[in-house]
């Protein structure tokens, strides 16, 4: 048990060159689409039109997550890891409901303000407080 600890929880927590700069970029990346996403479900767009947003930004998503689960597993219980996850349920139900603008949008706002919440939100351990050194990466 204590590799496989240590293997999902590193201390310190895994870090590489350029995170940062590719955690920004990718963040930069997964706005422009979700926004464009947004905005054409609130503008009544074909989704037809939107497929290839939609699937930047799932992508740049998915890259994002795997990056923080990269640096440690902490992700999965810290708030901005349990944020990502009710986004991702969130969306999750937009097929039965039809790309619902509301909850694409609330999915955005829910985005920026988890992202732009304090550190001490954001990195708060939920659960494995004390015994579990959480990421904190900037980016």
């Amino acid at each position: 048990m204590g590799r496989l600890r240590s293997f999902l929880f590193p201390d310190p927590p895994r870090a590489f060159r350029w995170r940062r700069w590719i955690k920004i970029g990718l963040r930069a990346i997964h706005a422009l689409c979700a926004s464009v996403l947004v905005g054409g479900a609130l503008l009544a767009v074909d989704p037809s039109q939107s497929s290839a947003w939609a699937a930047g930004t799932a992508i740049s998503g998915l890259a994002l997550v795997l990056l923080d689960l990269h640096e440690s597993g902490a992700f999965l219980v810290q708030i901005r890891g349990l944020v990502v996850f009710a986004k991702i349920a969130l969306l999750a139900t937009l097929p039965w409901l039809g790309w619902a603008p509301t909850l694409l949008a609330t999915a955005l706002v829910l985005s920026v303000l988890s992202s732009h919440a304090p550190g001490s939100v954001r990195y708060f351990m939920v659960l494995g407080r004390g015994r579990i050194t959480g990421g904190c990466s900037k980016g």
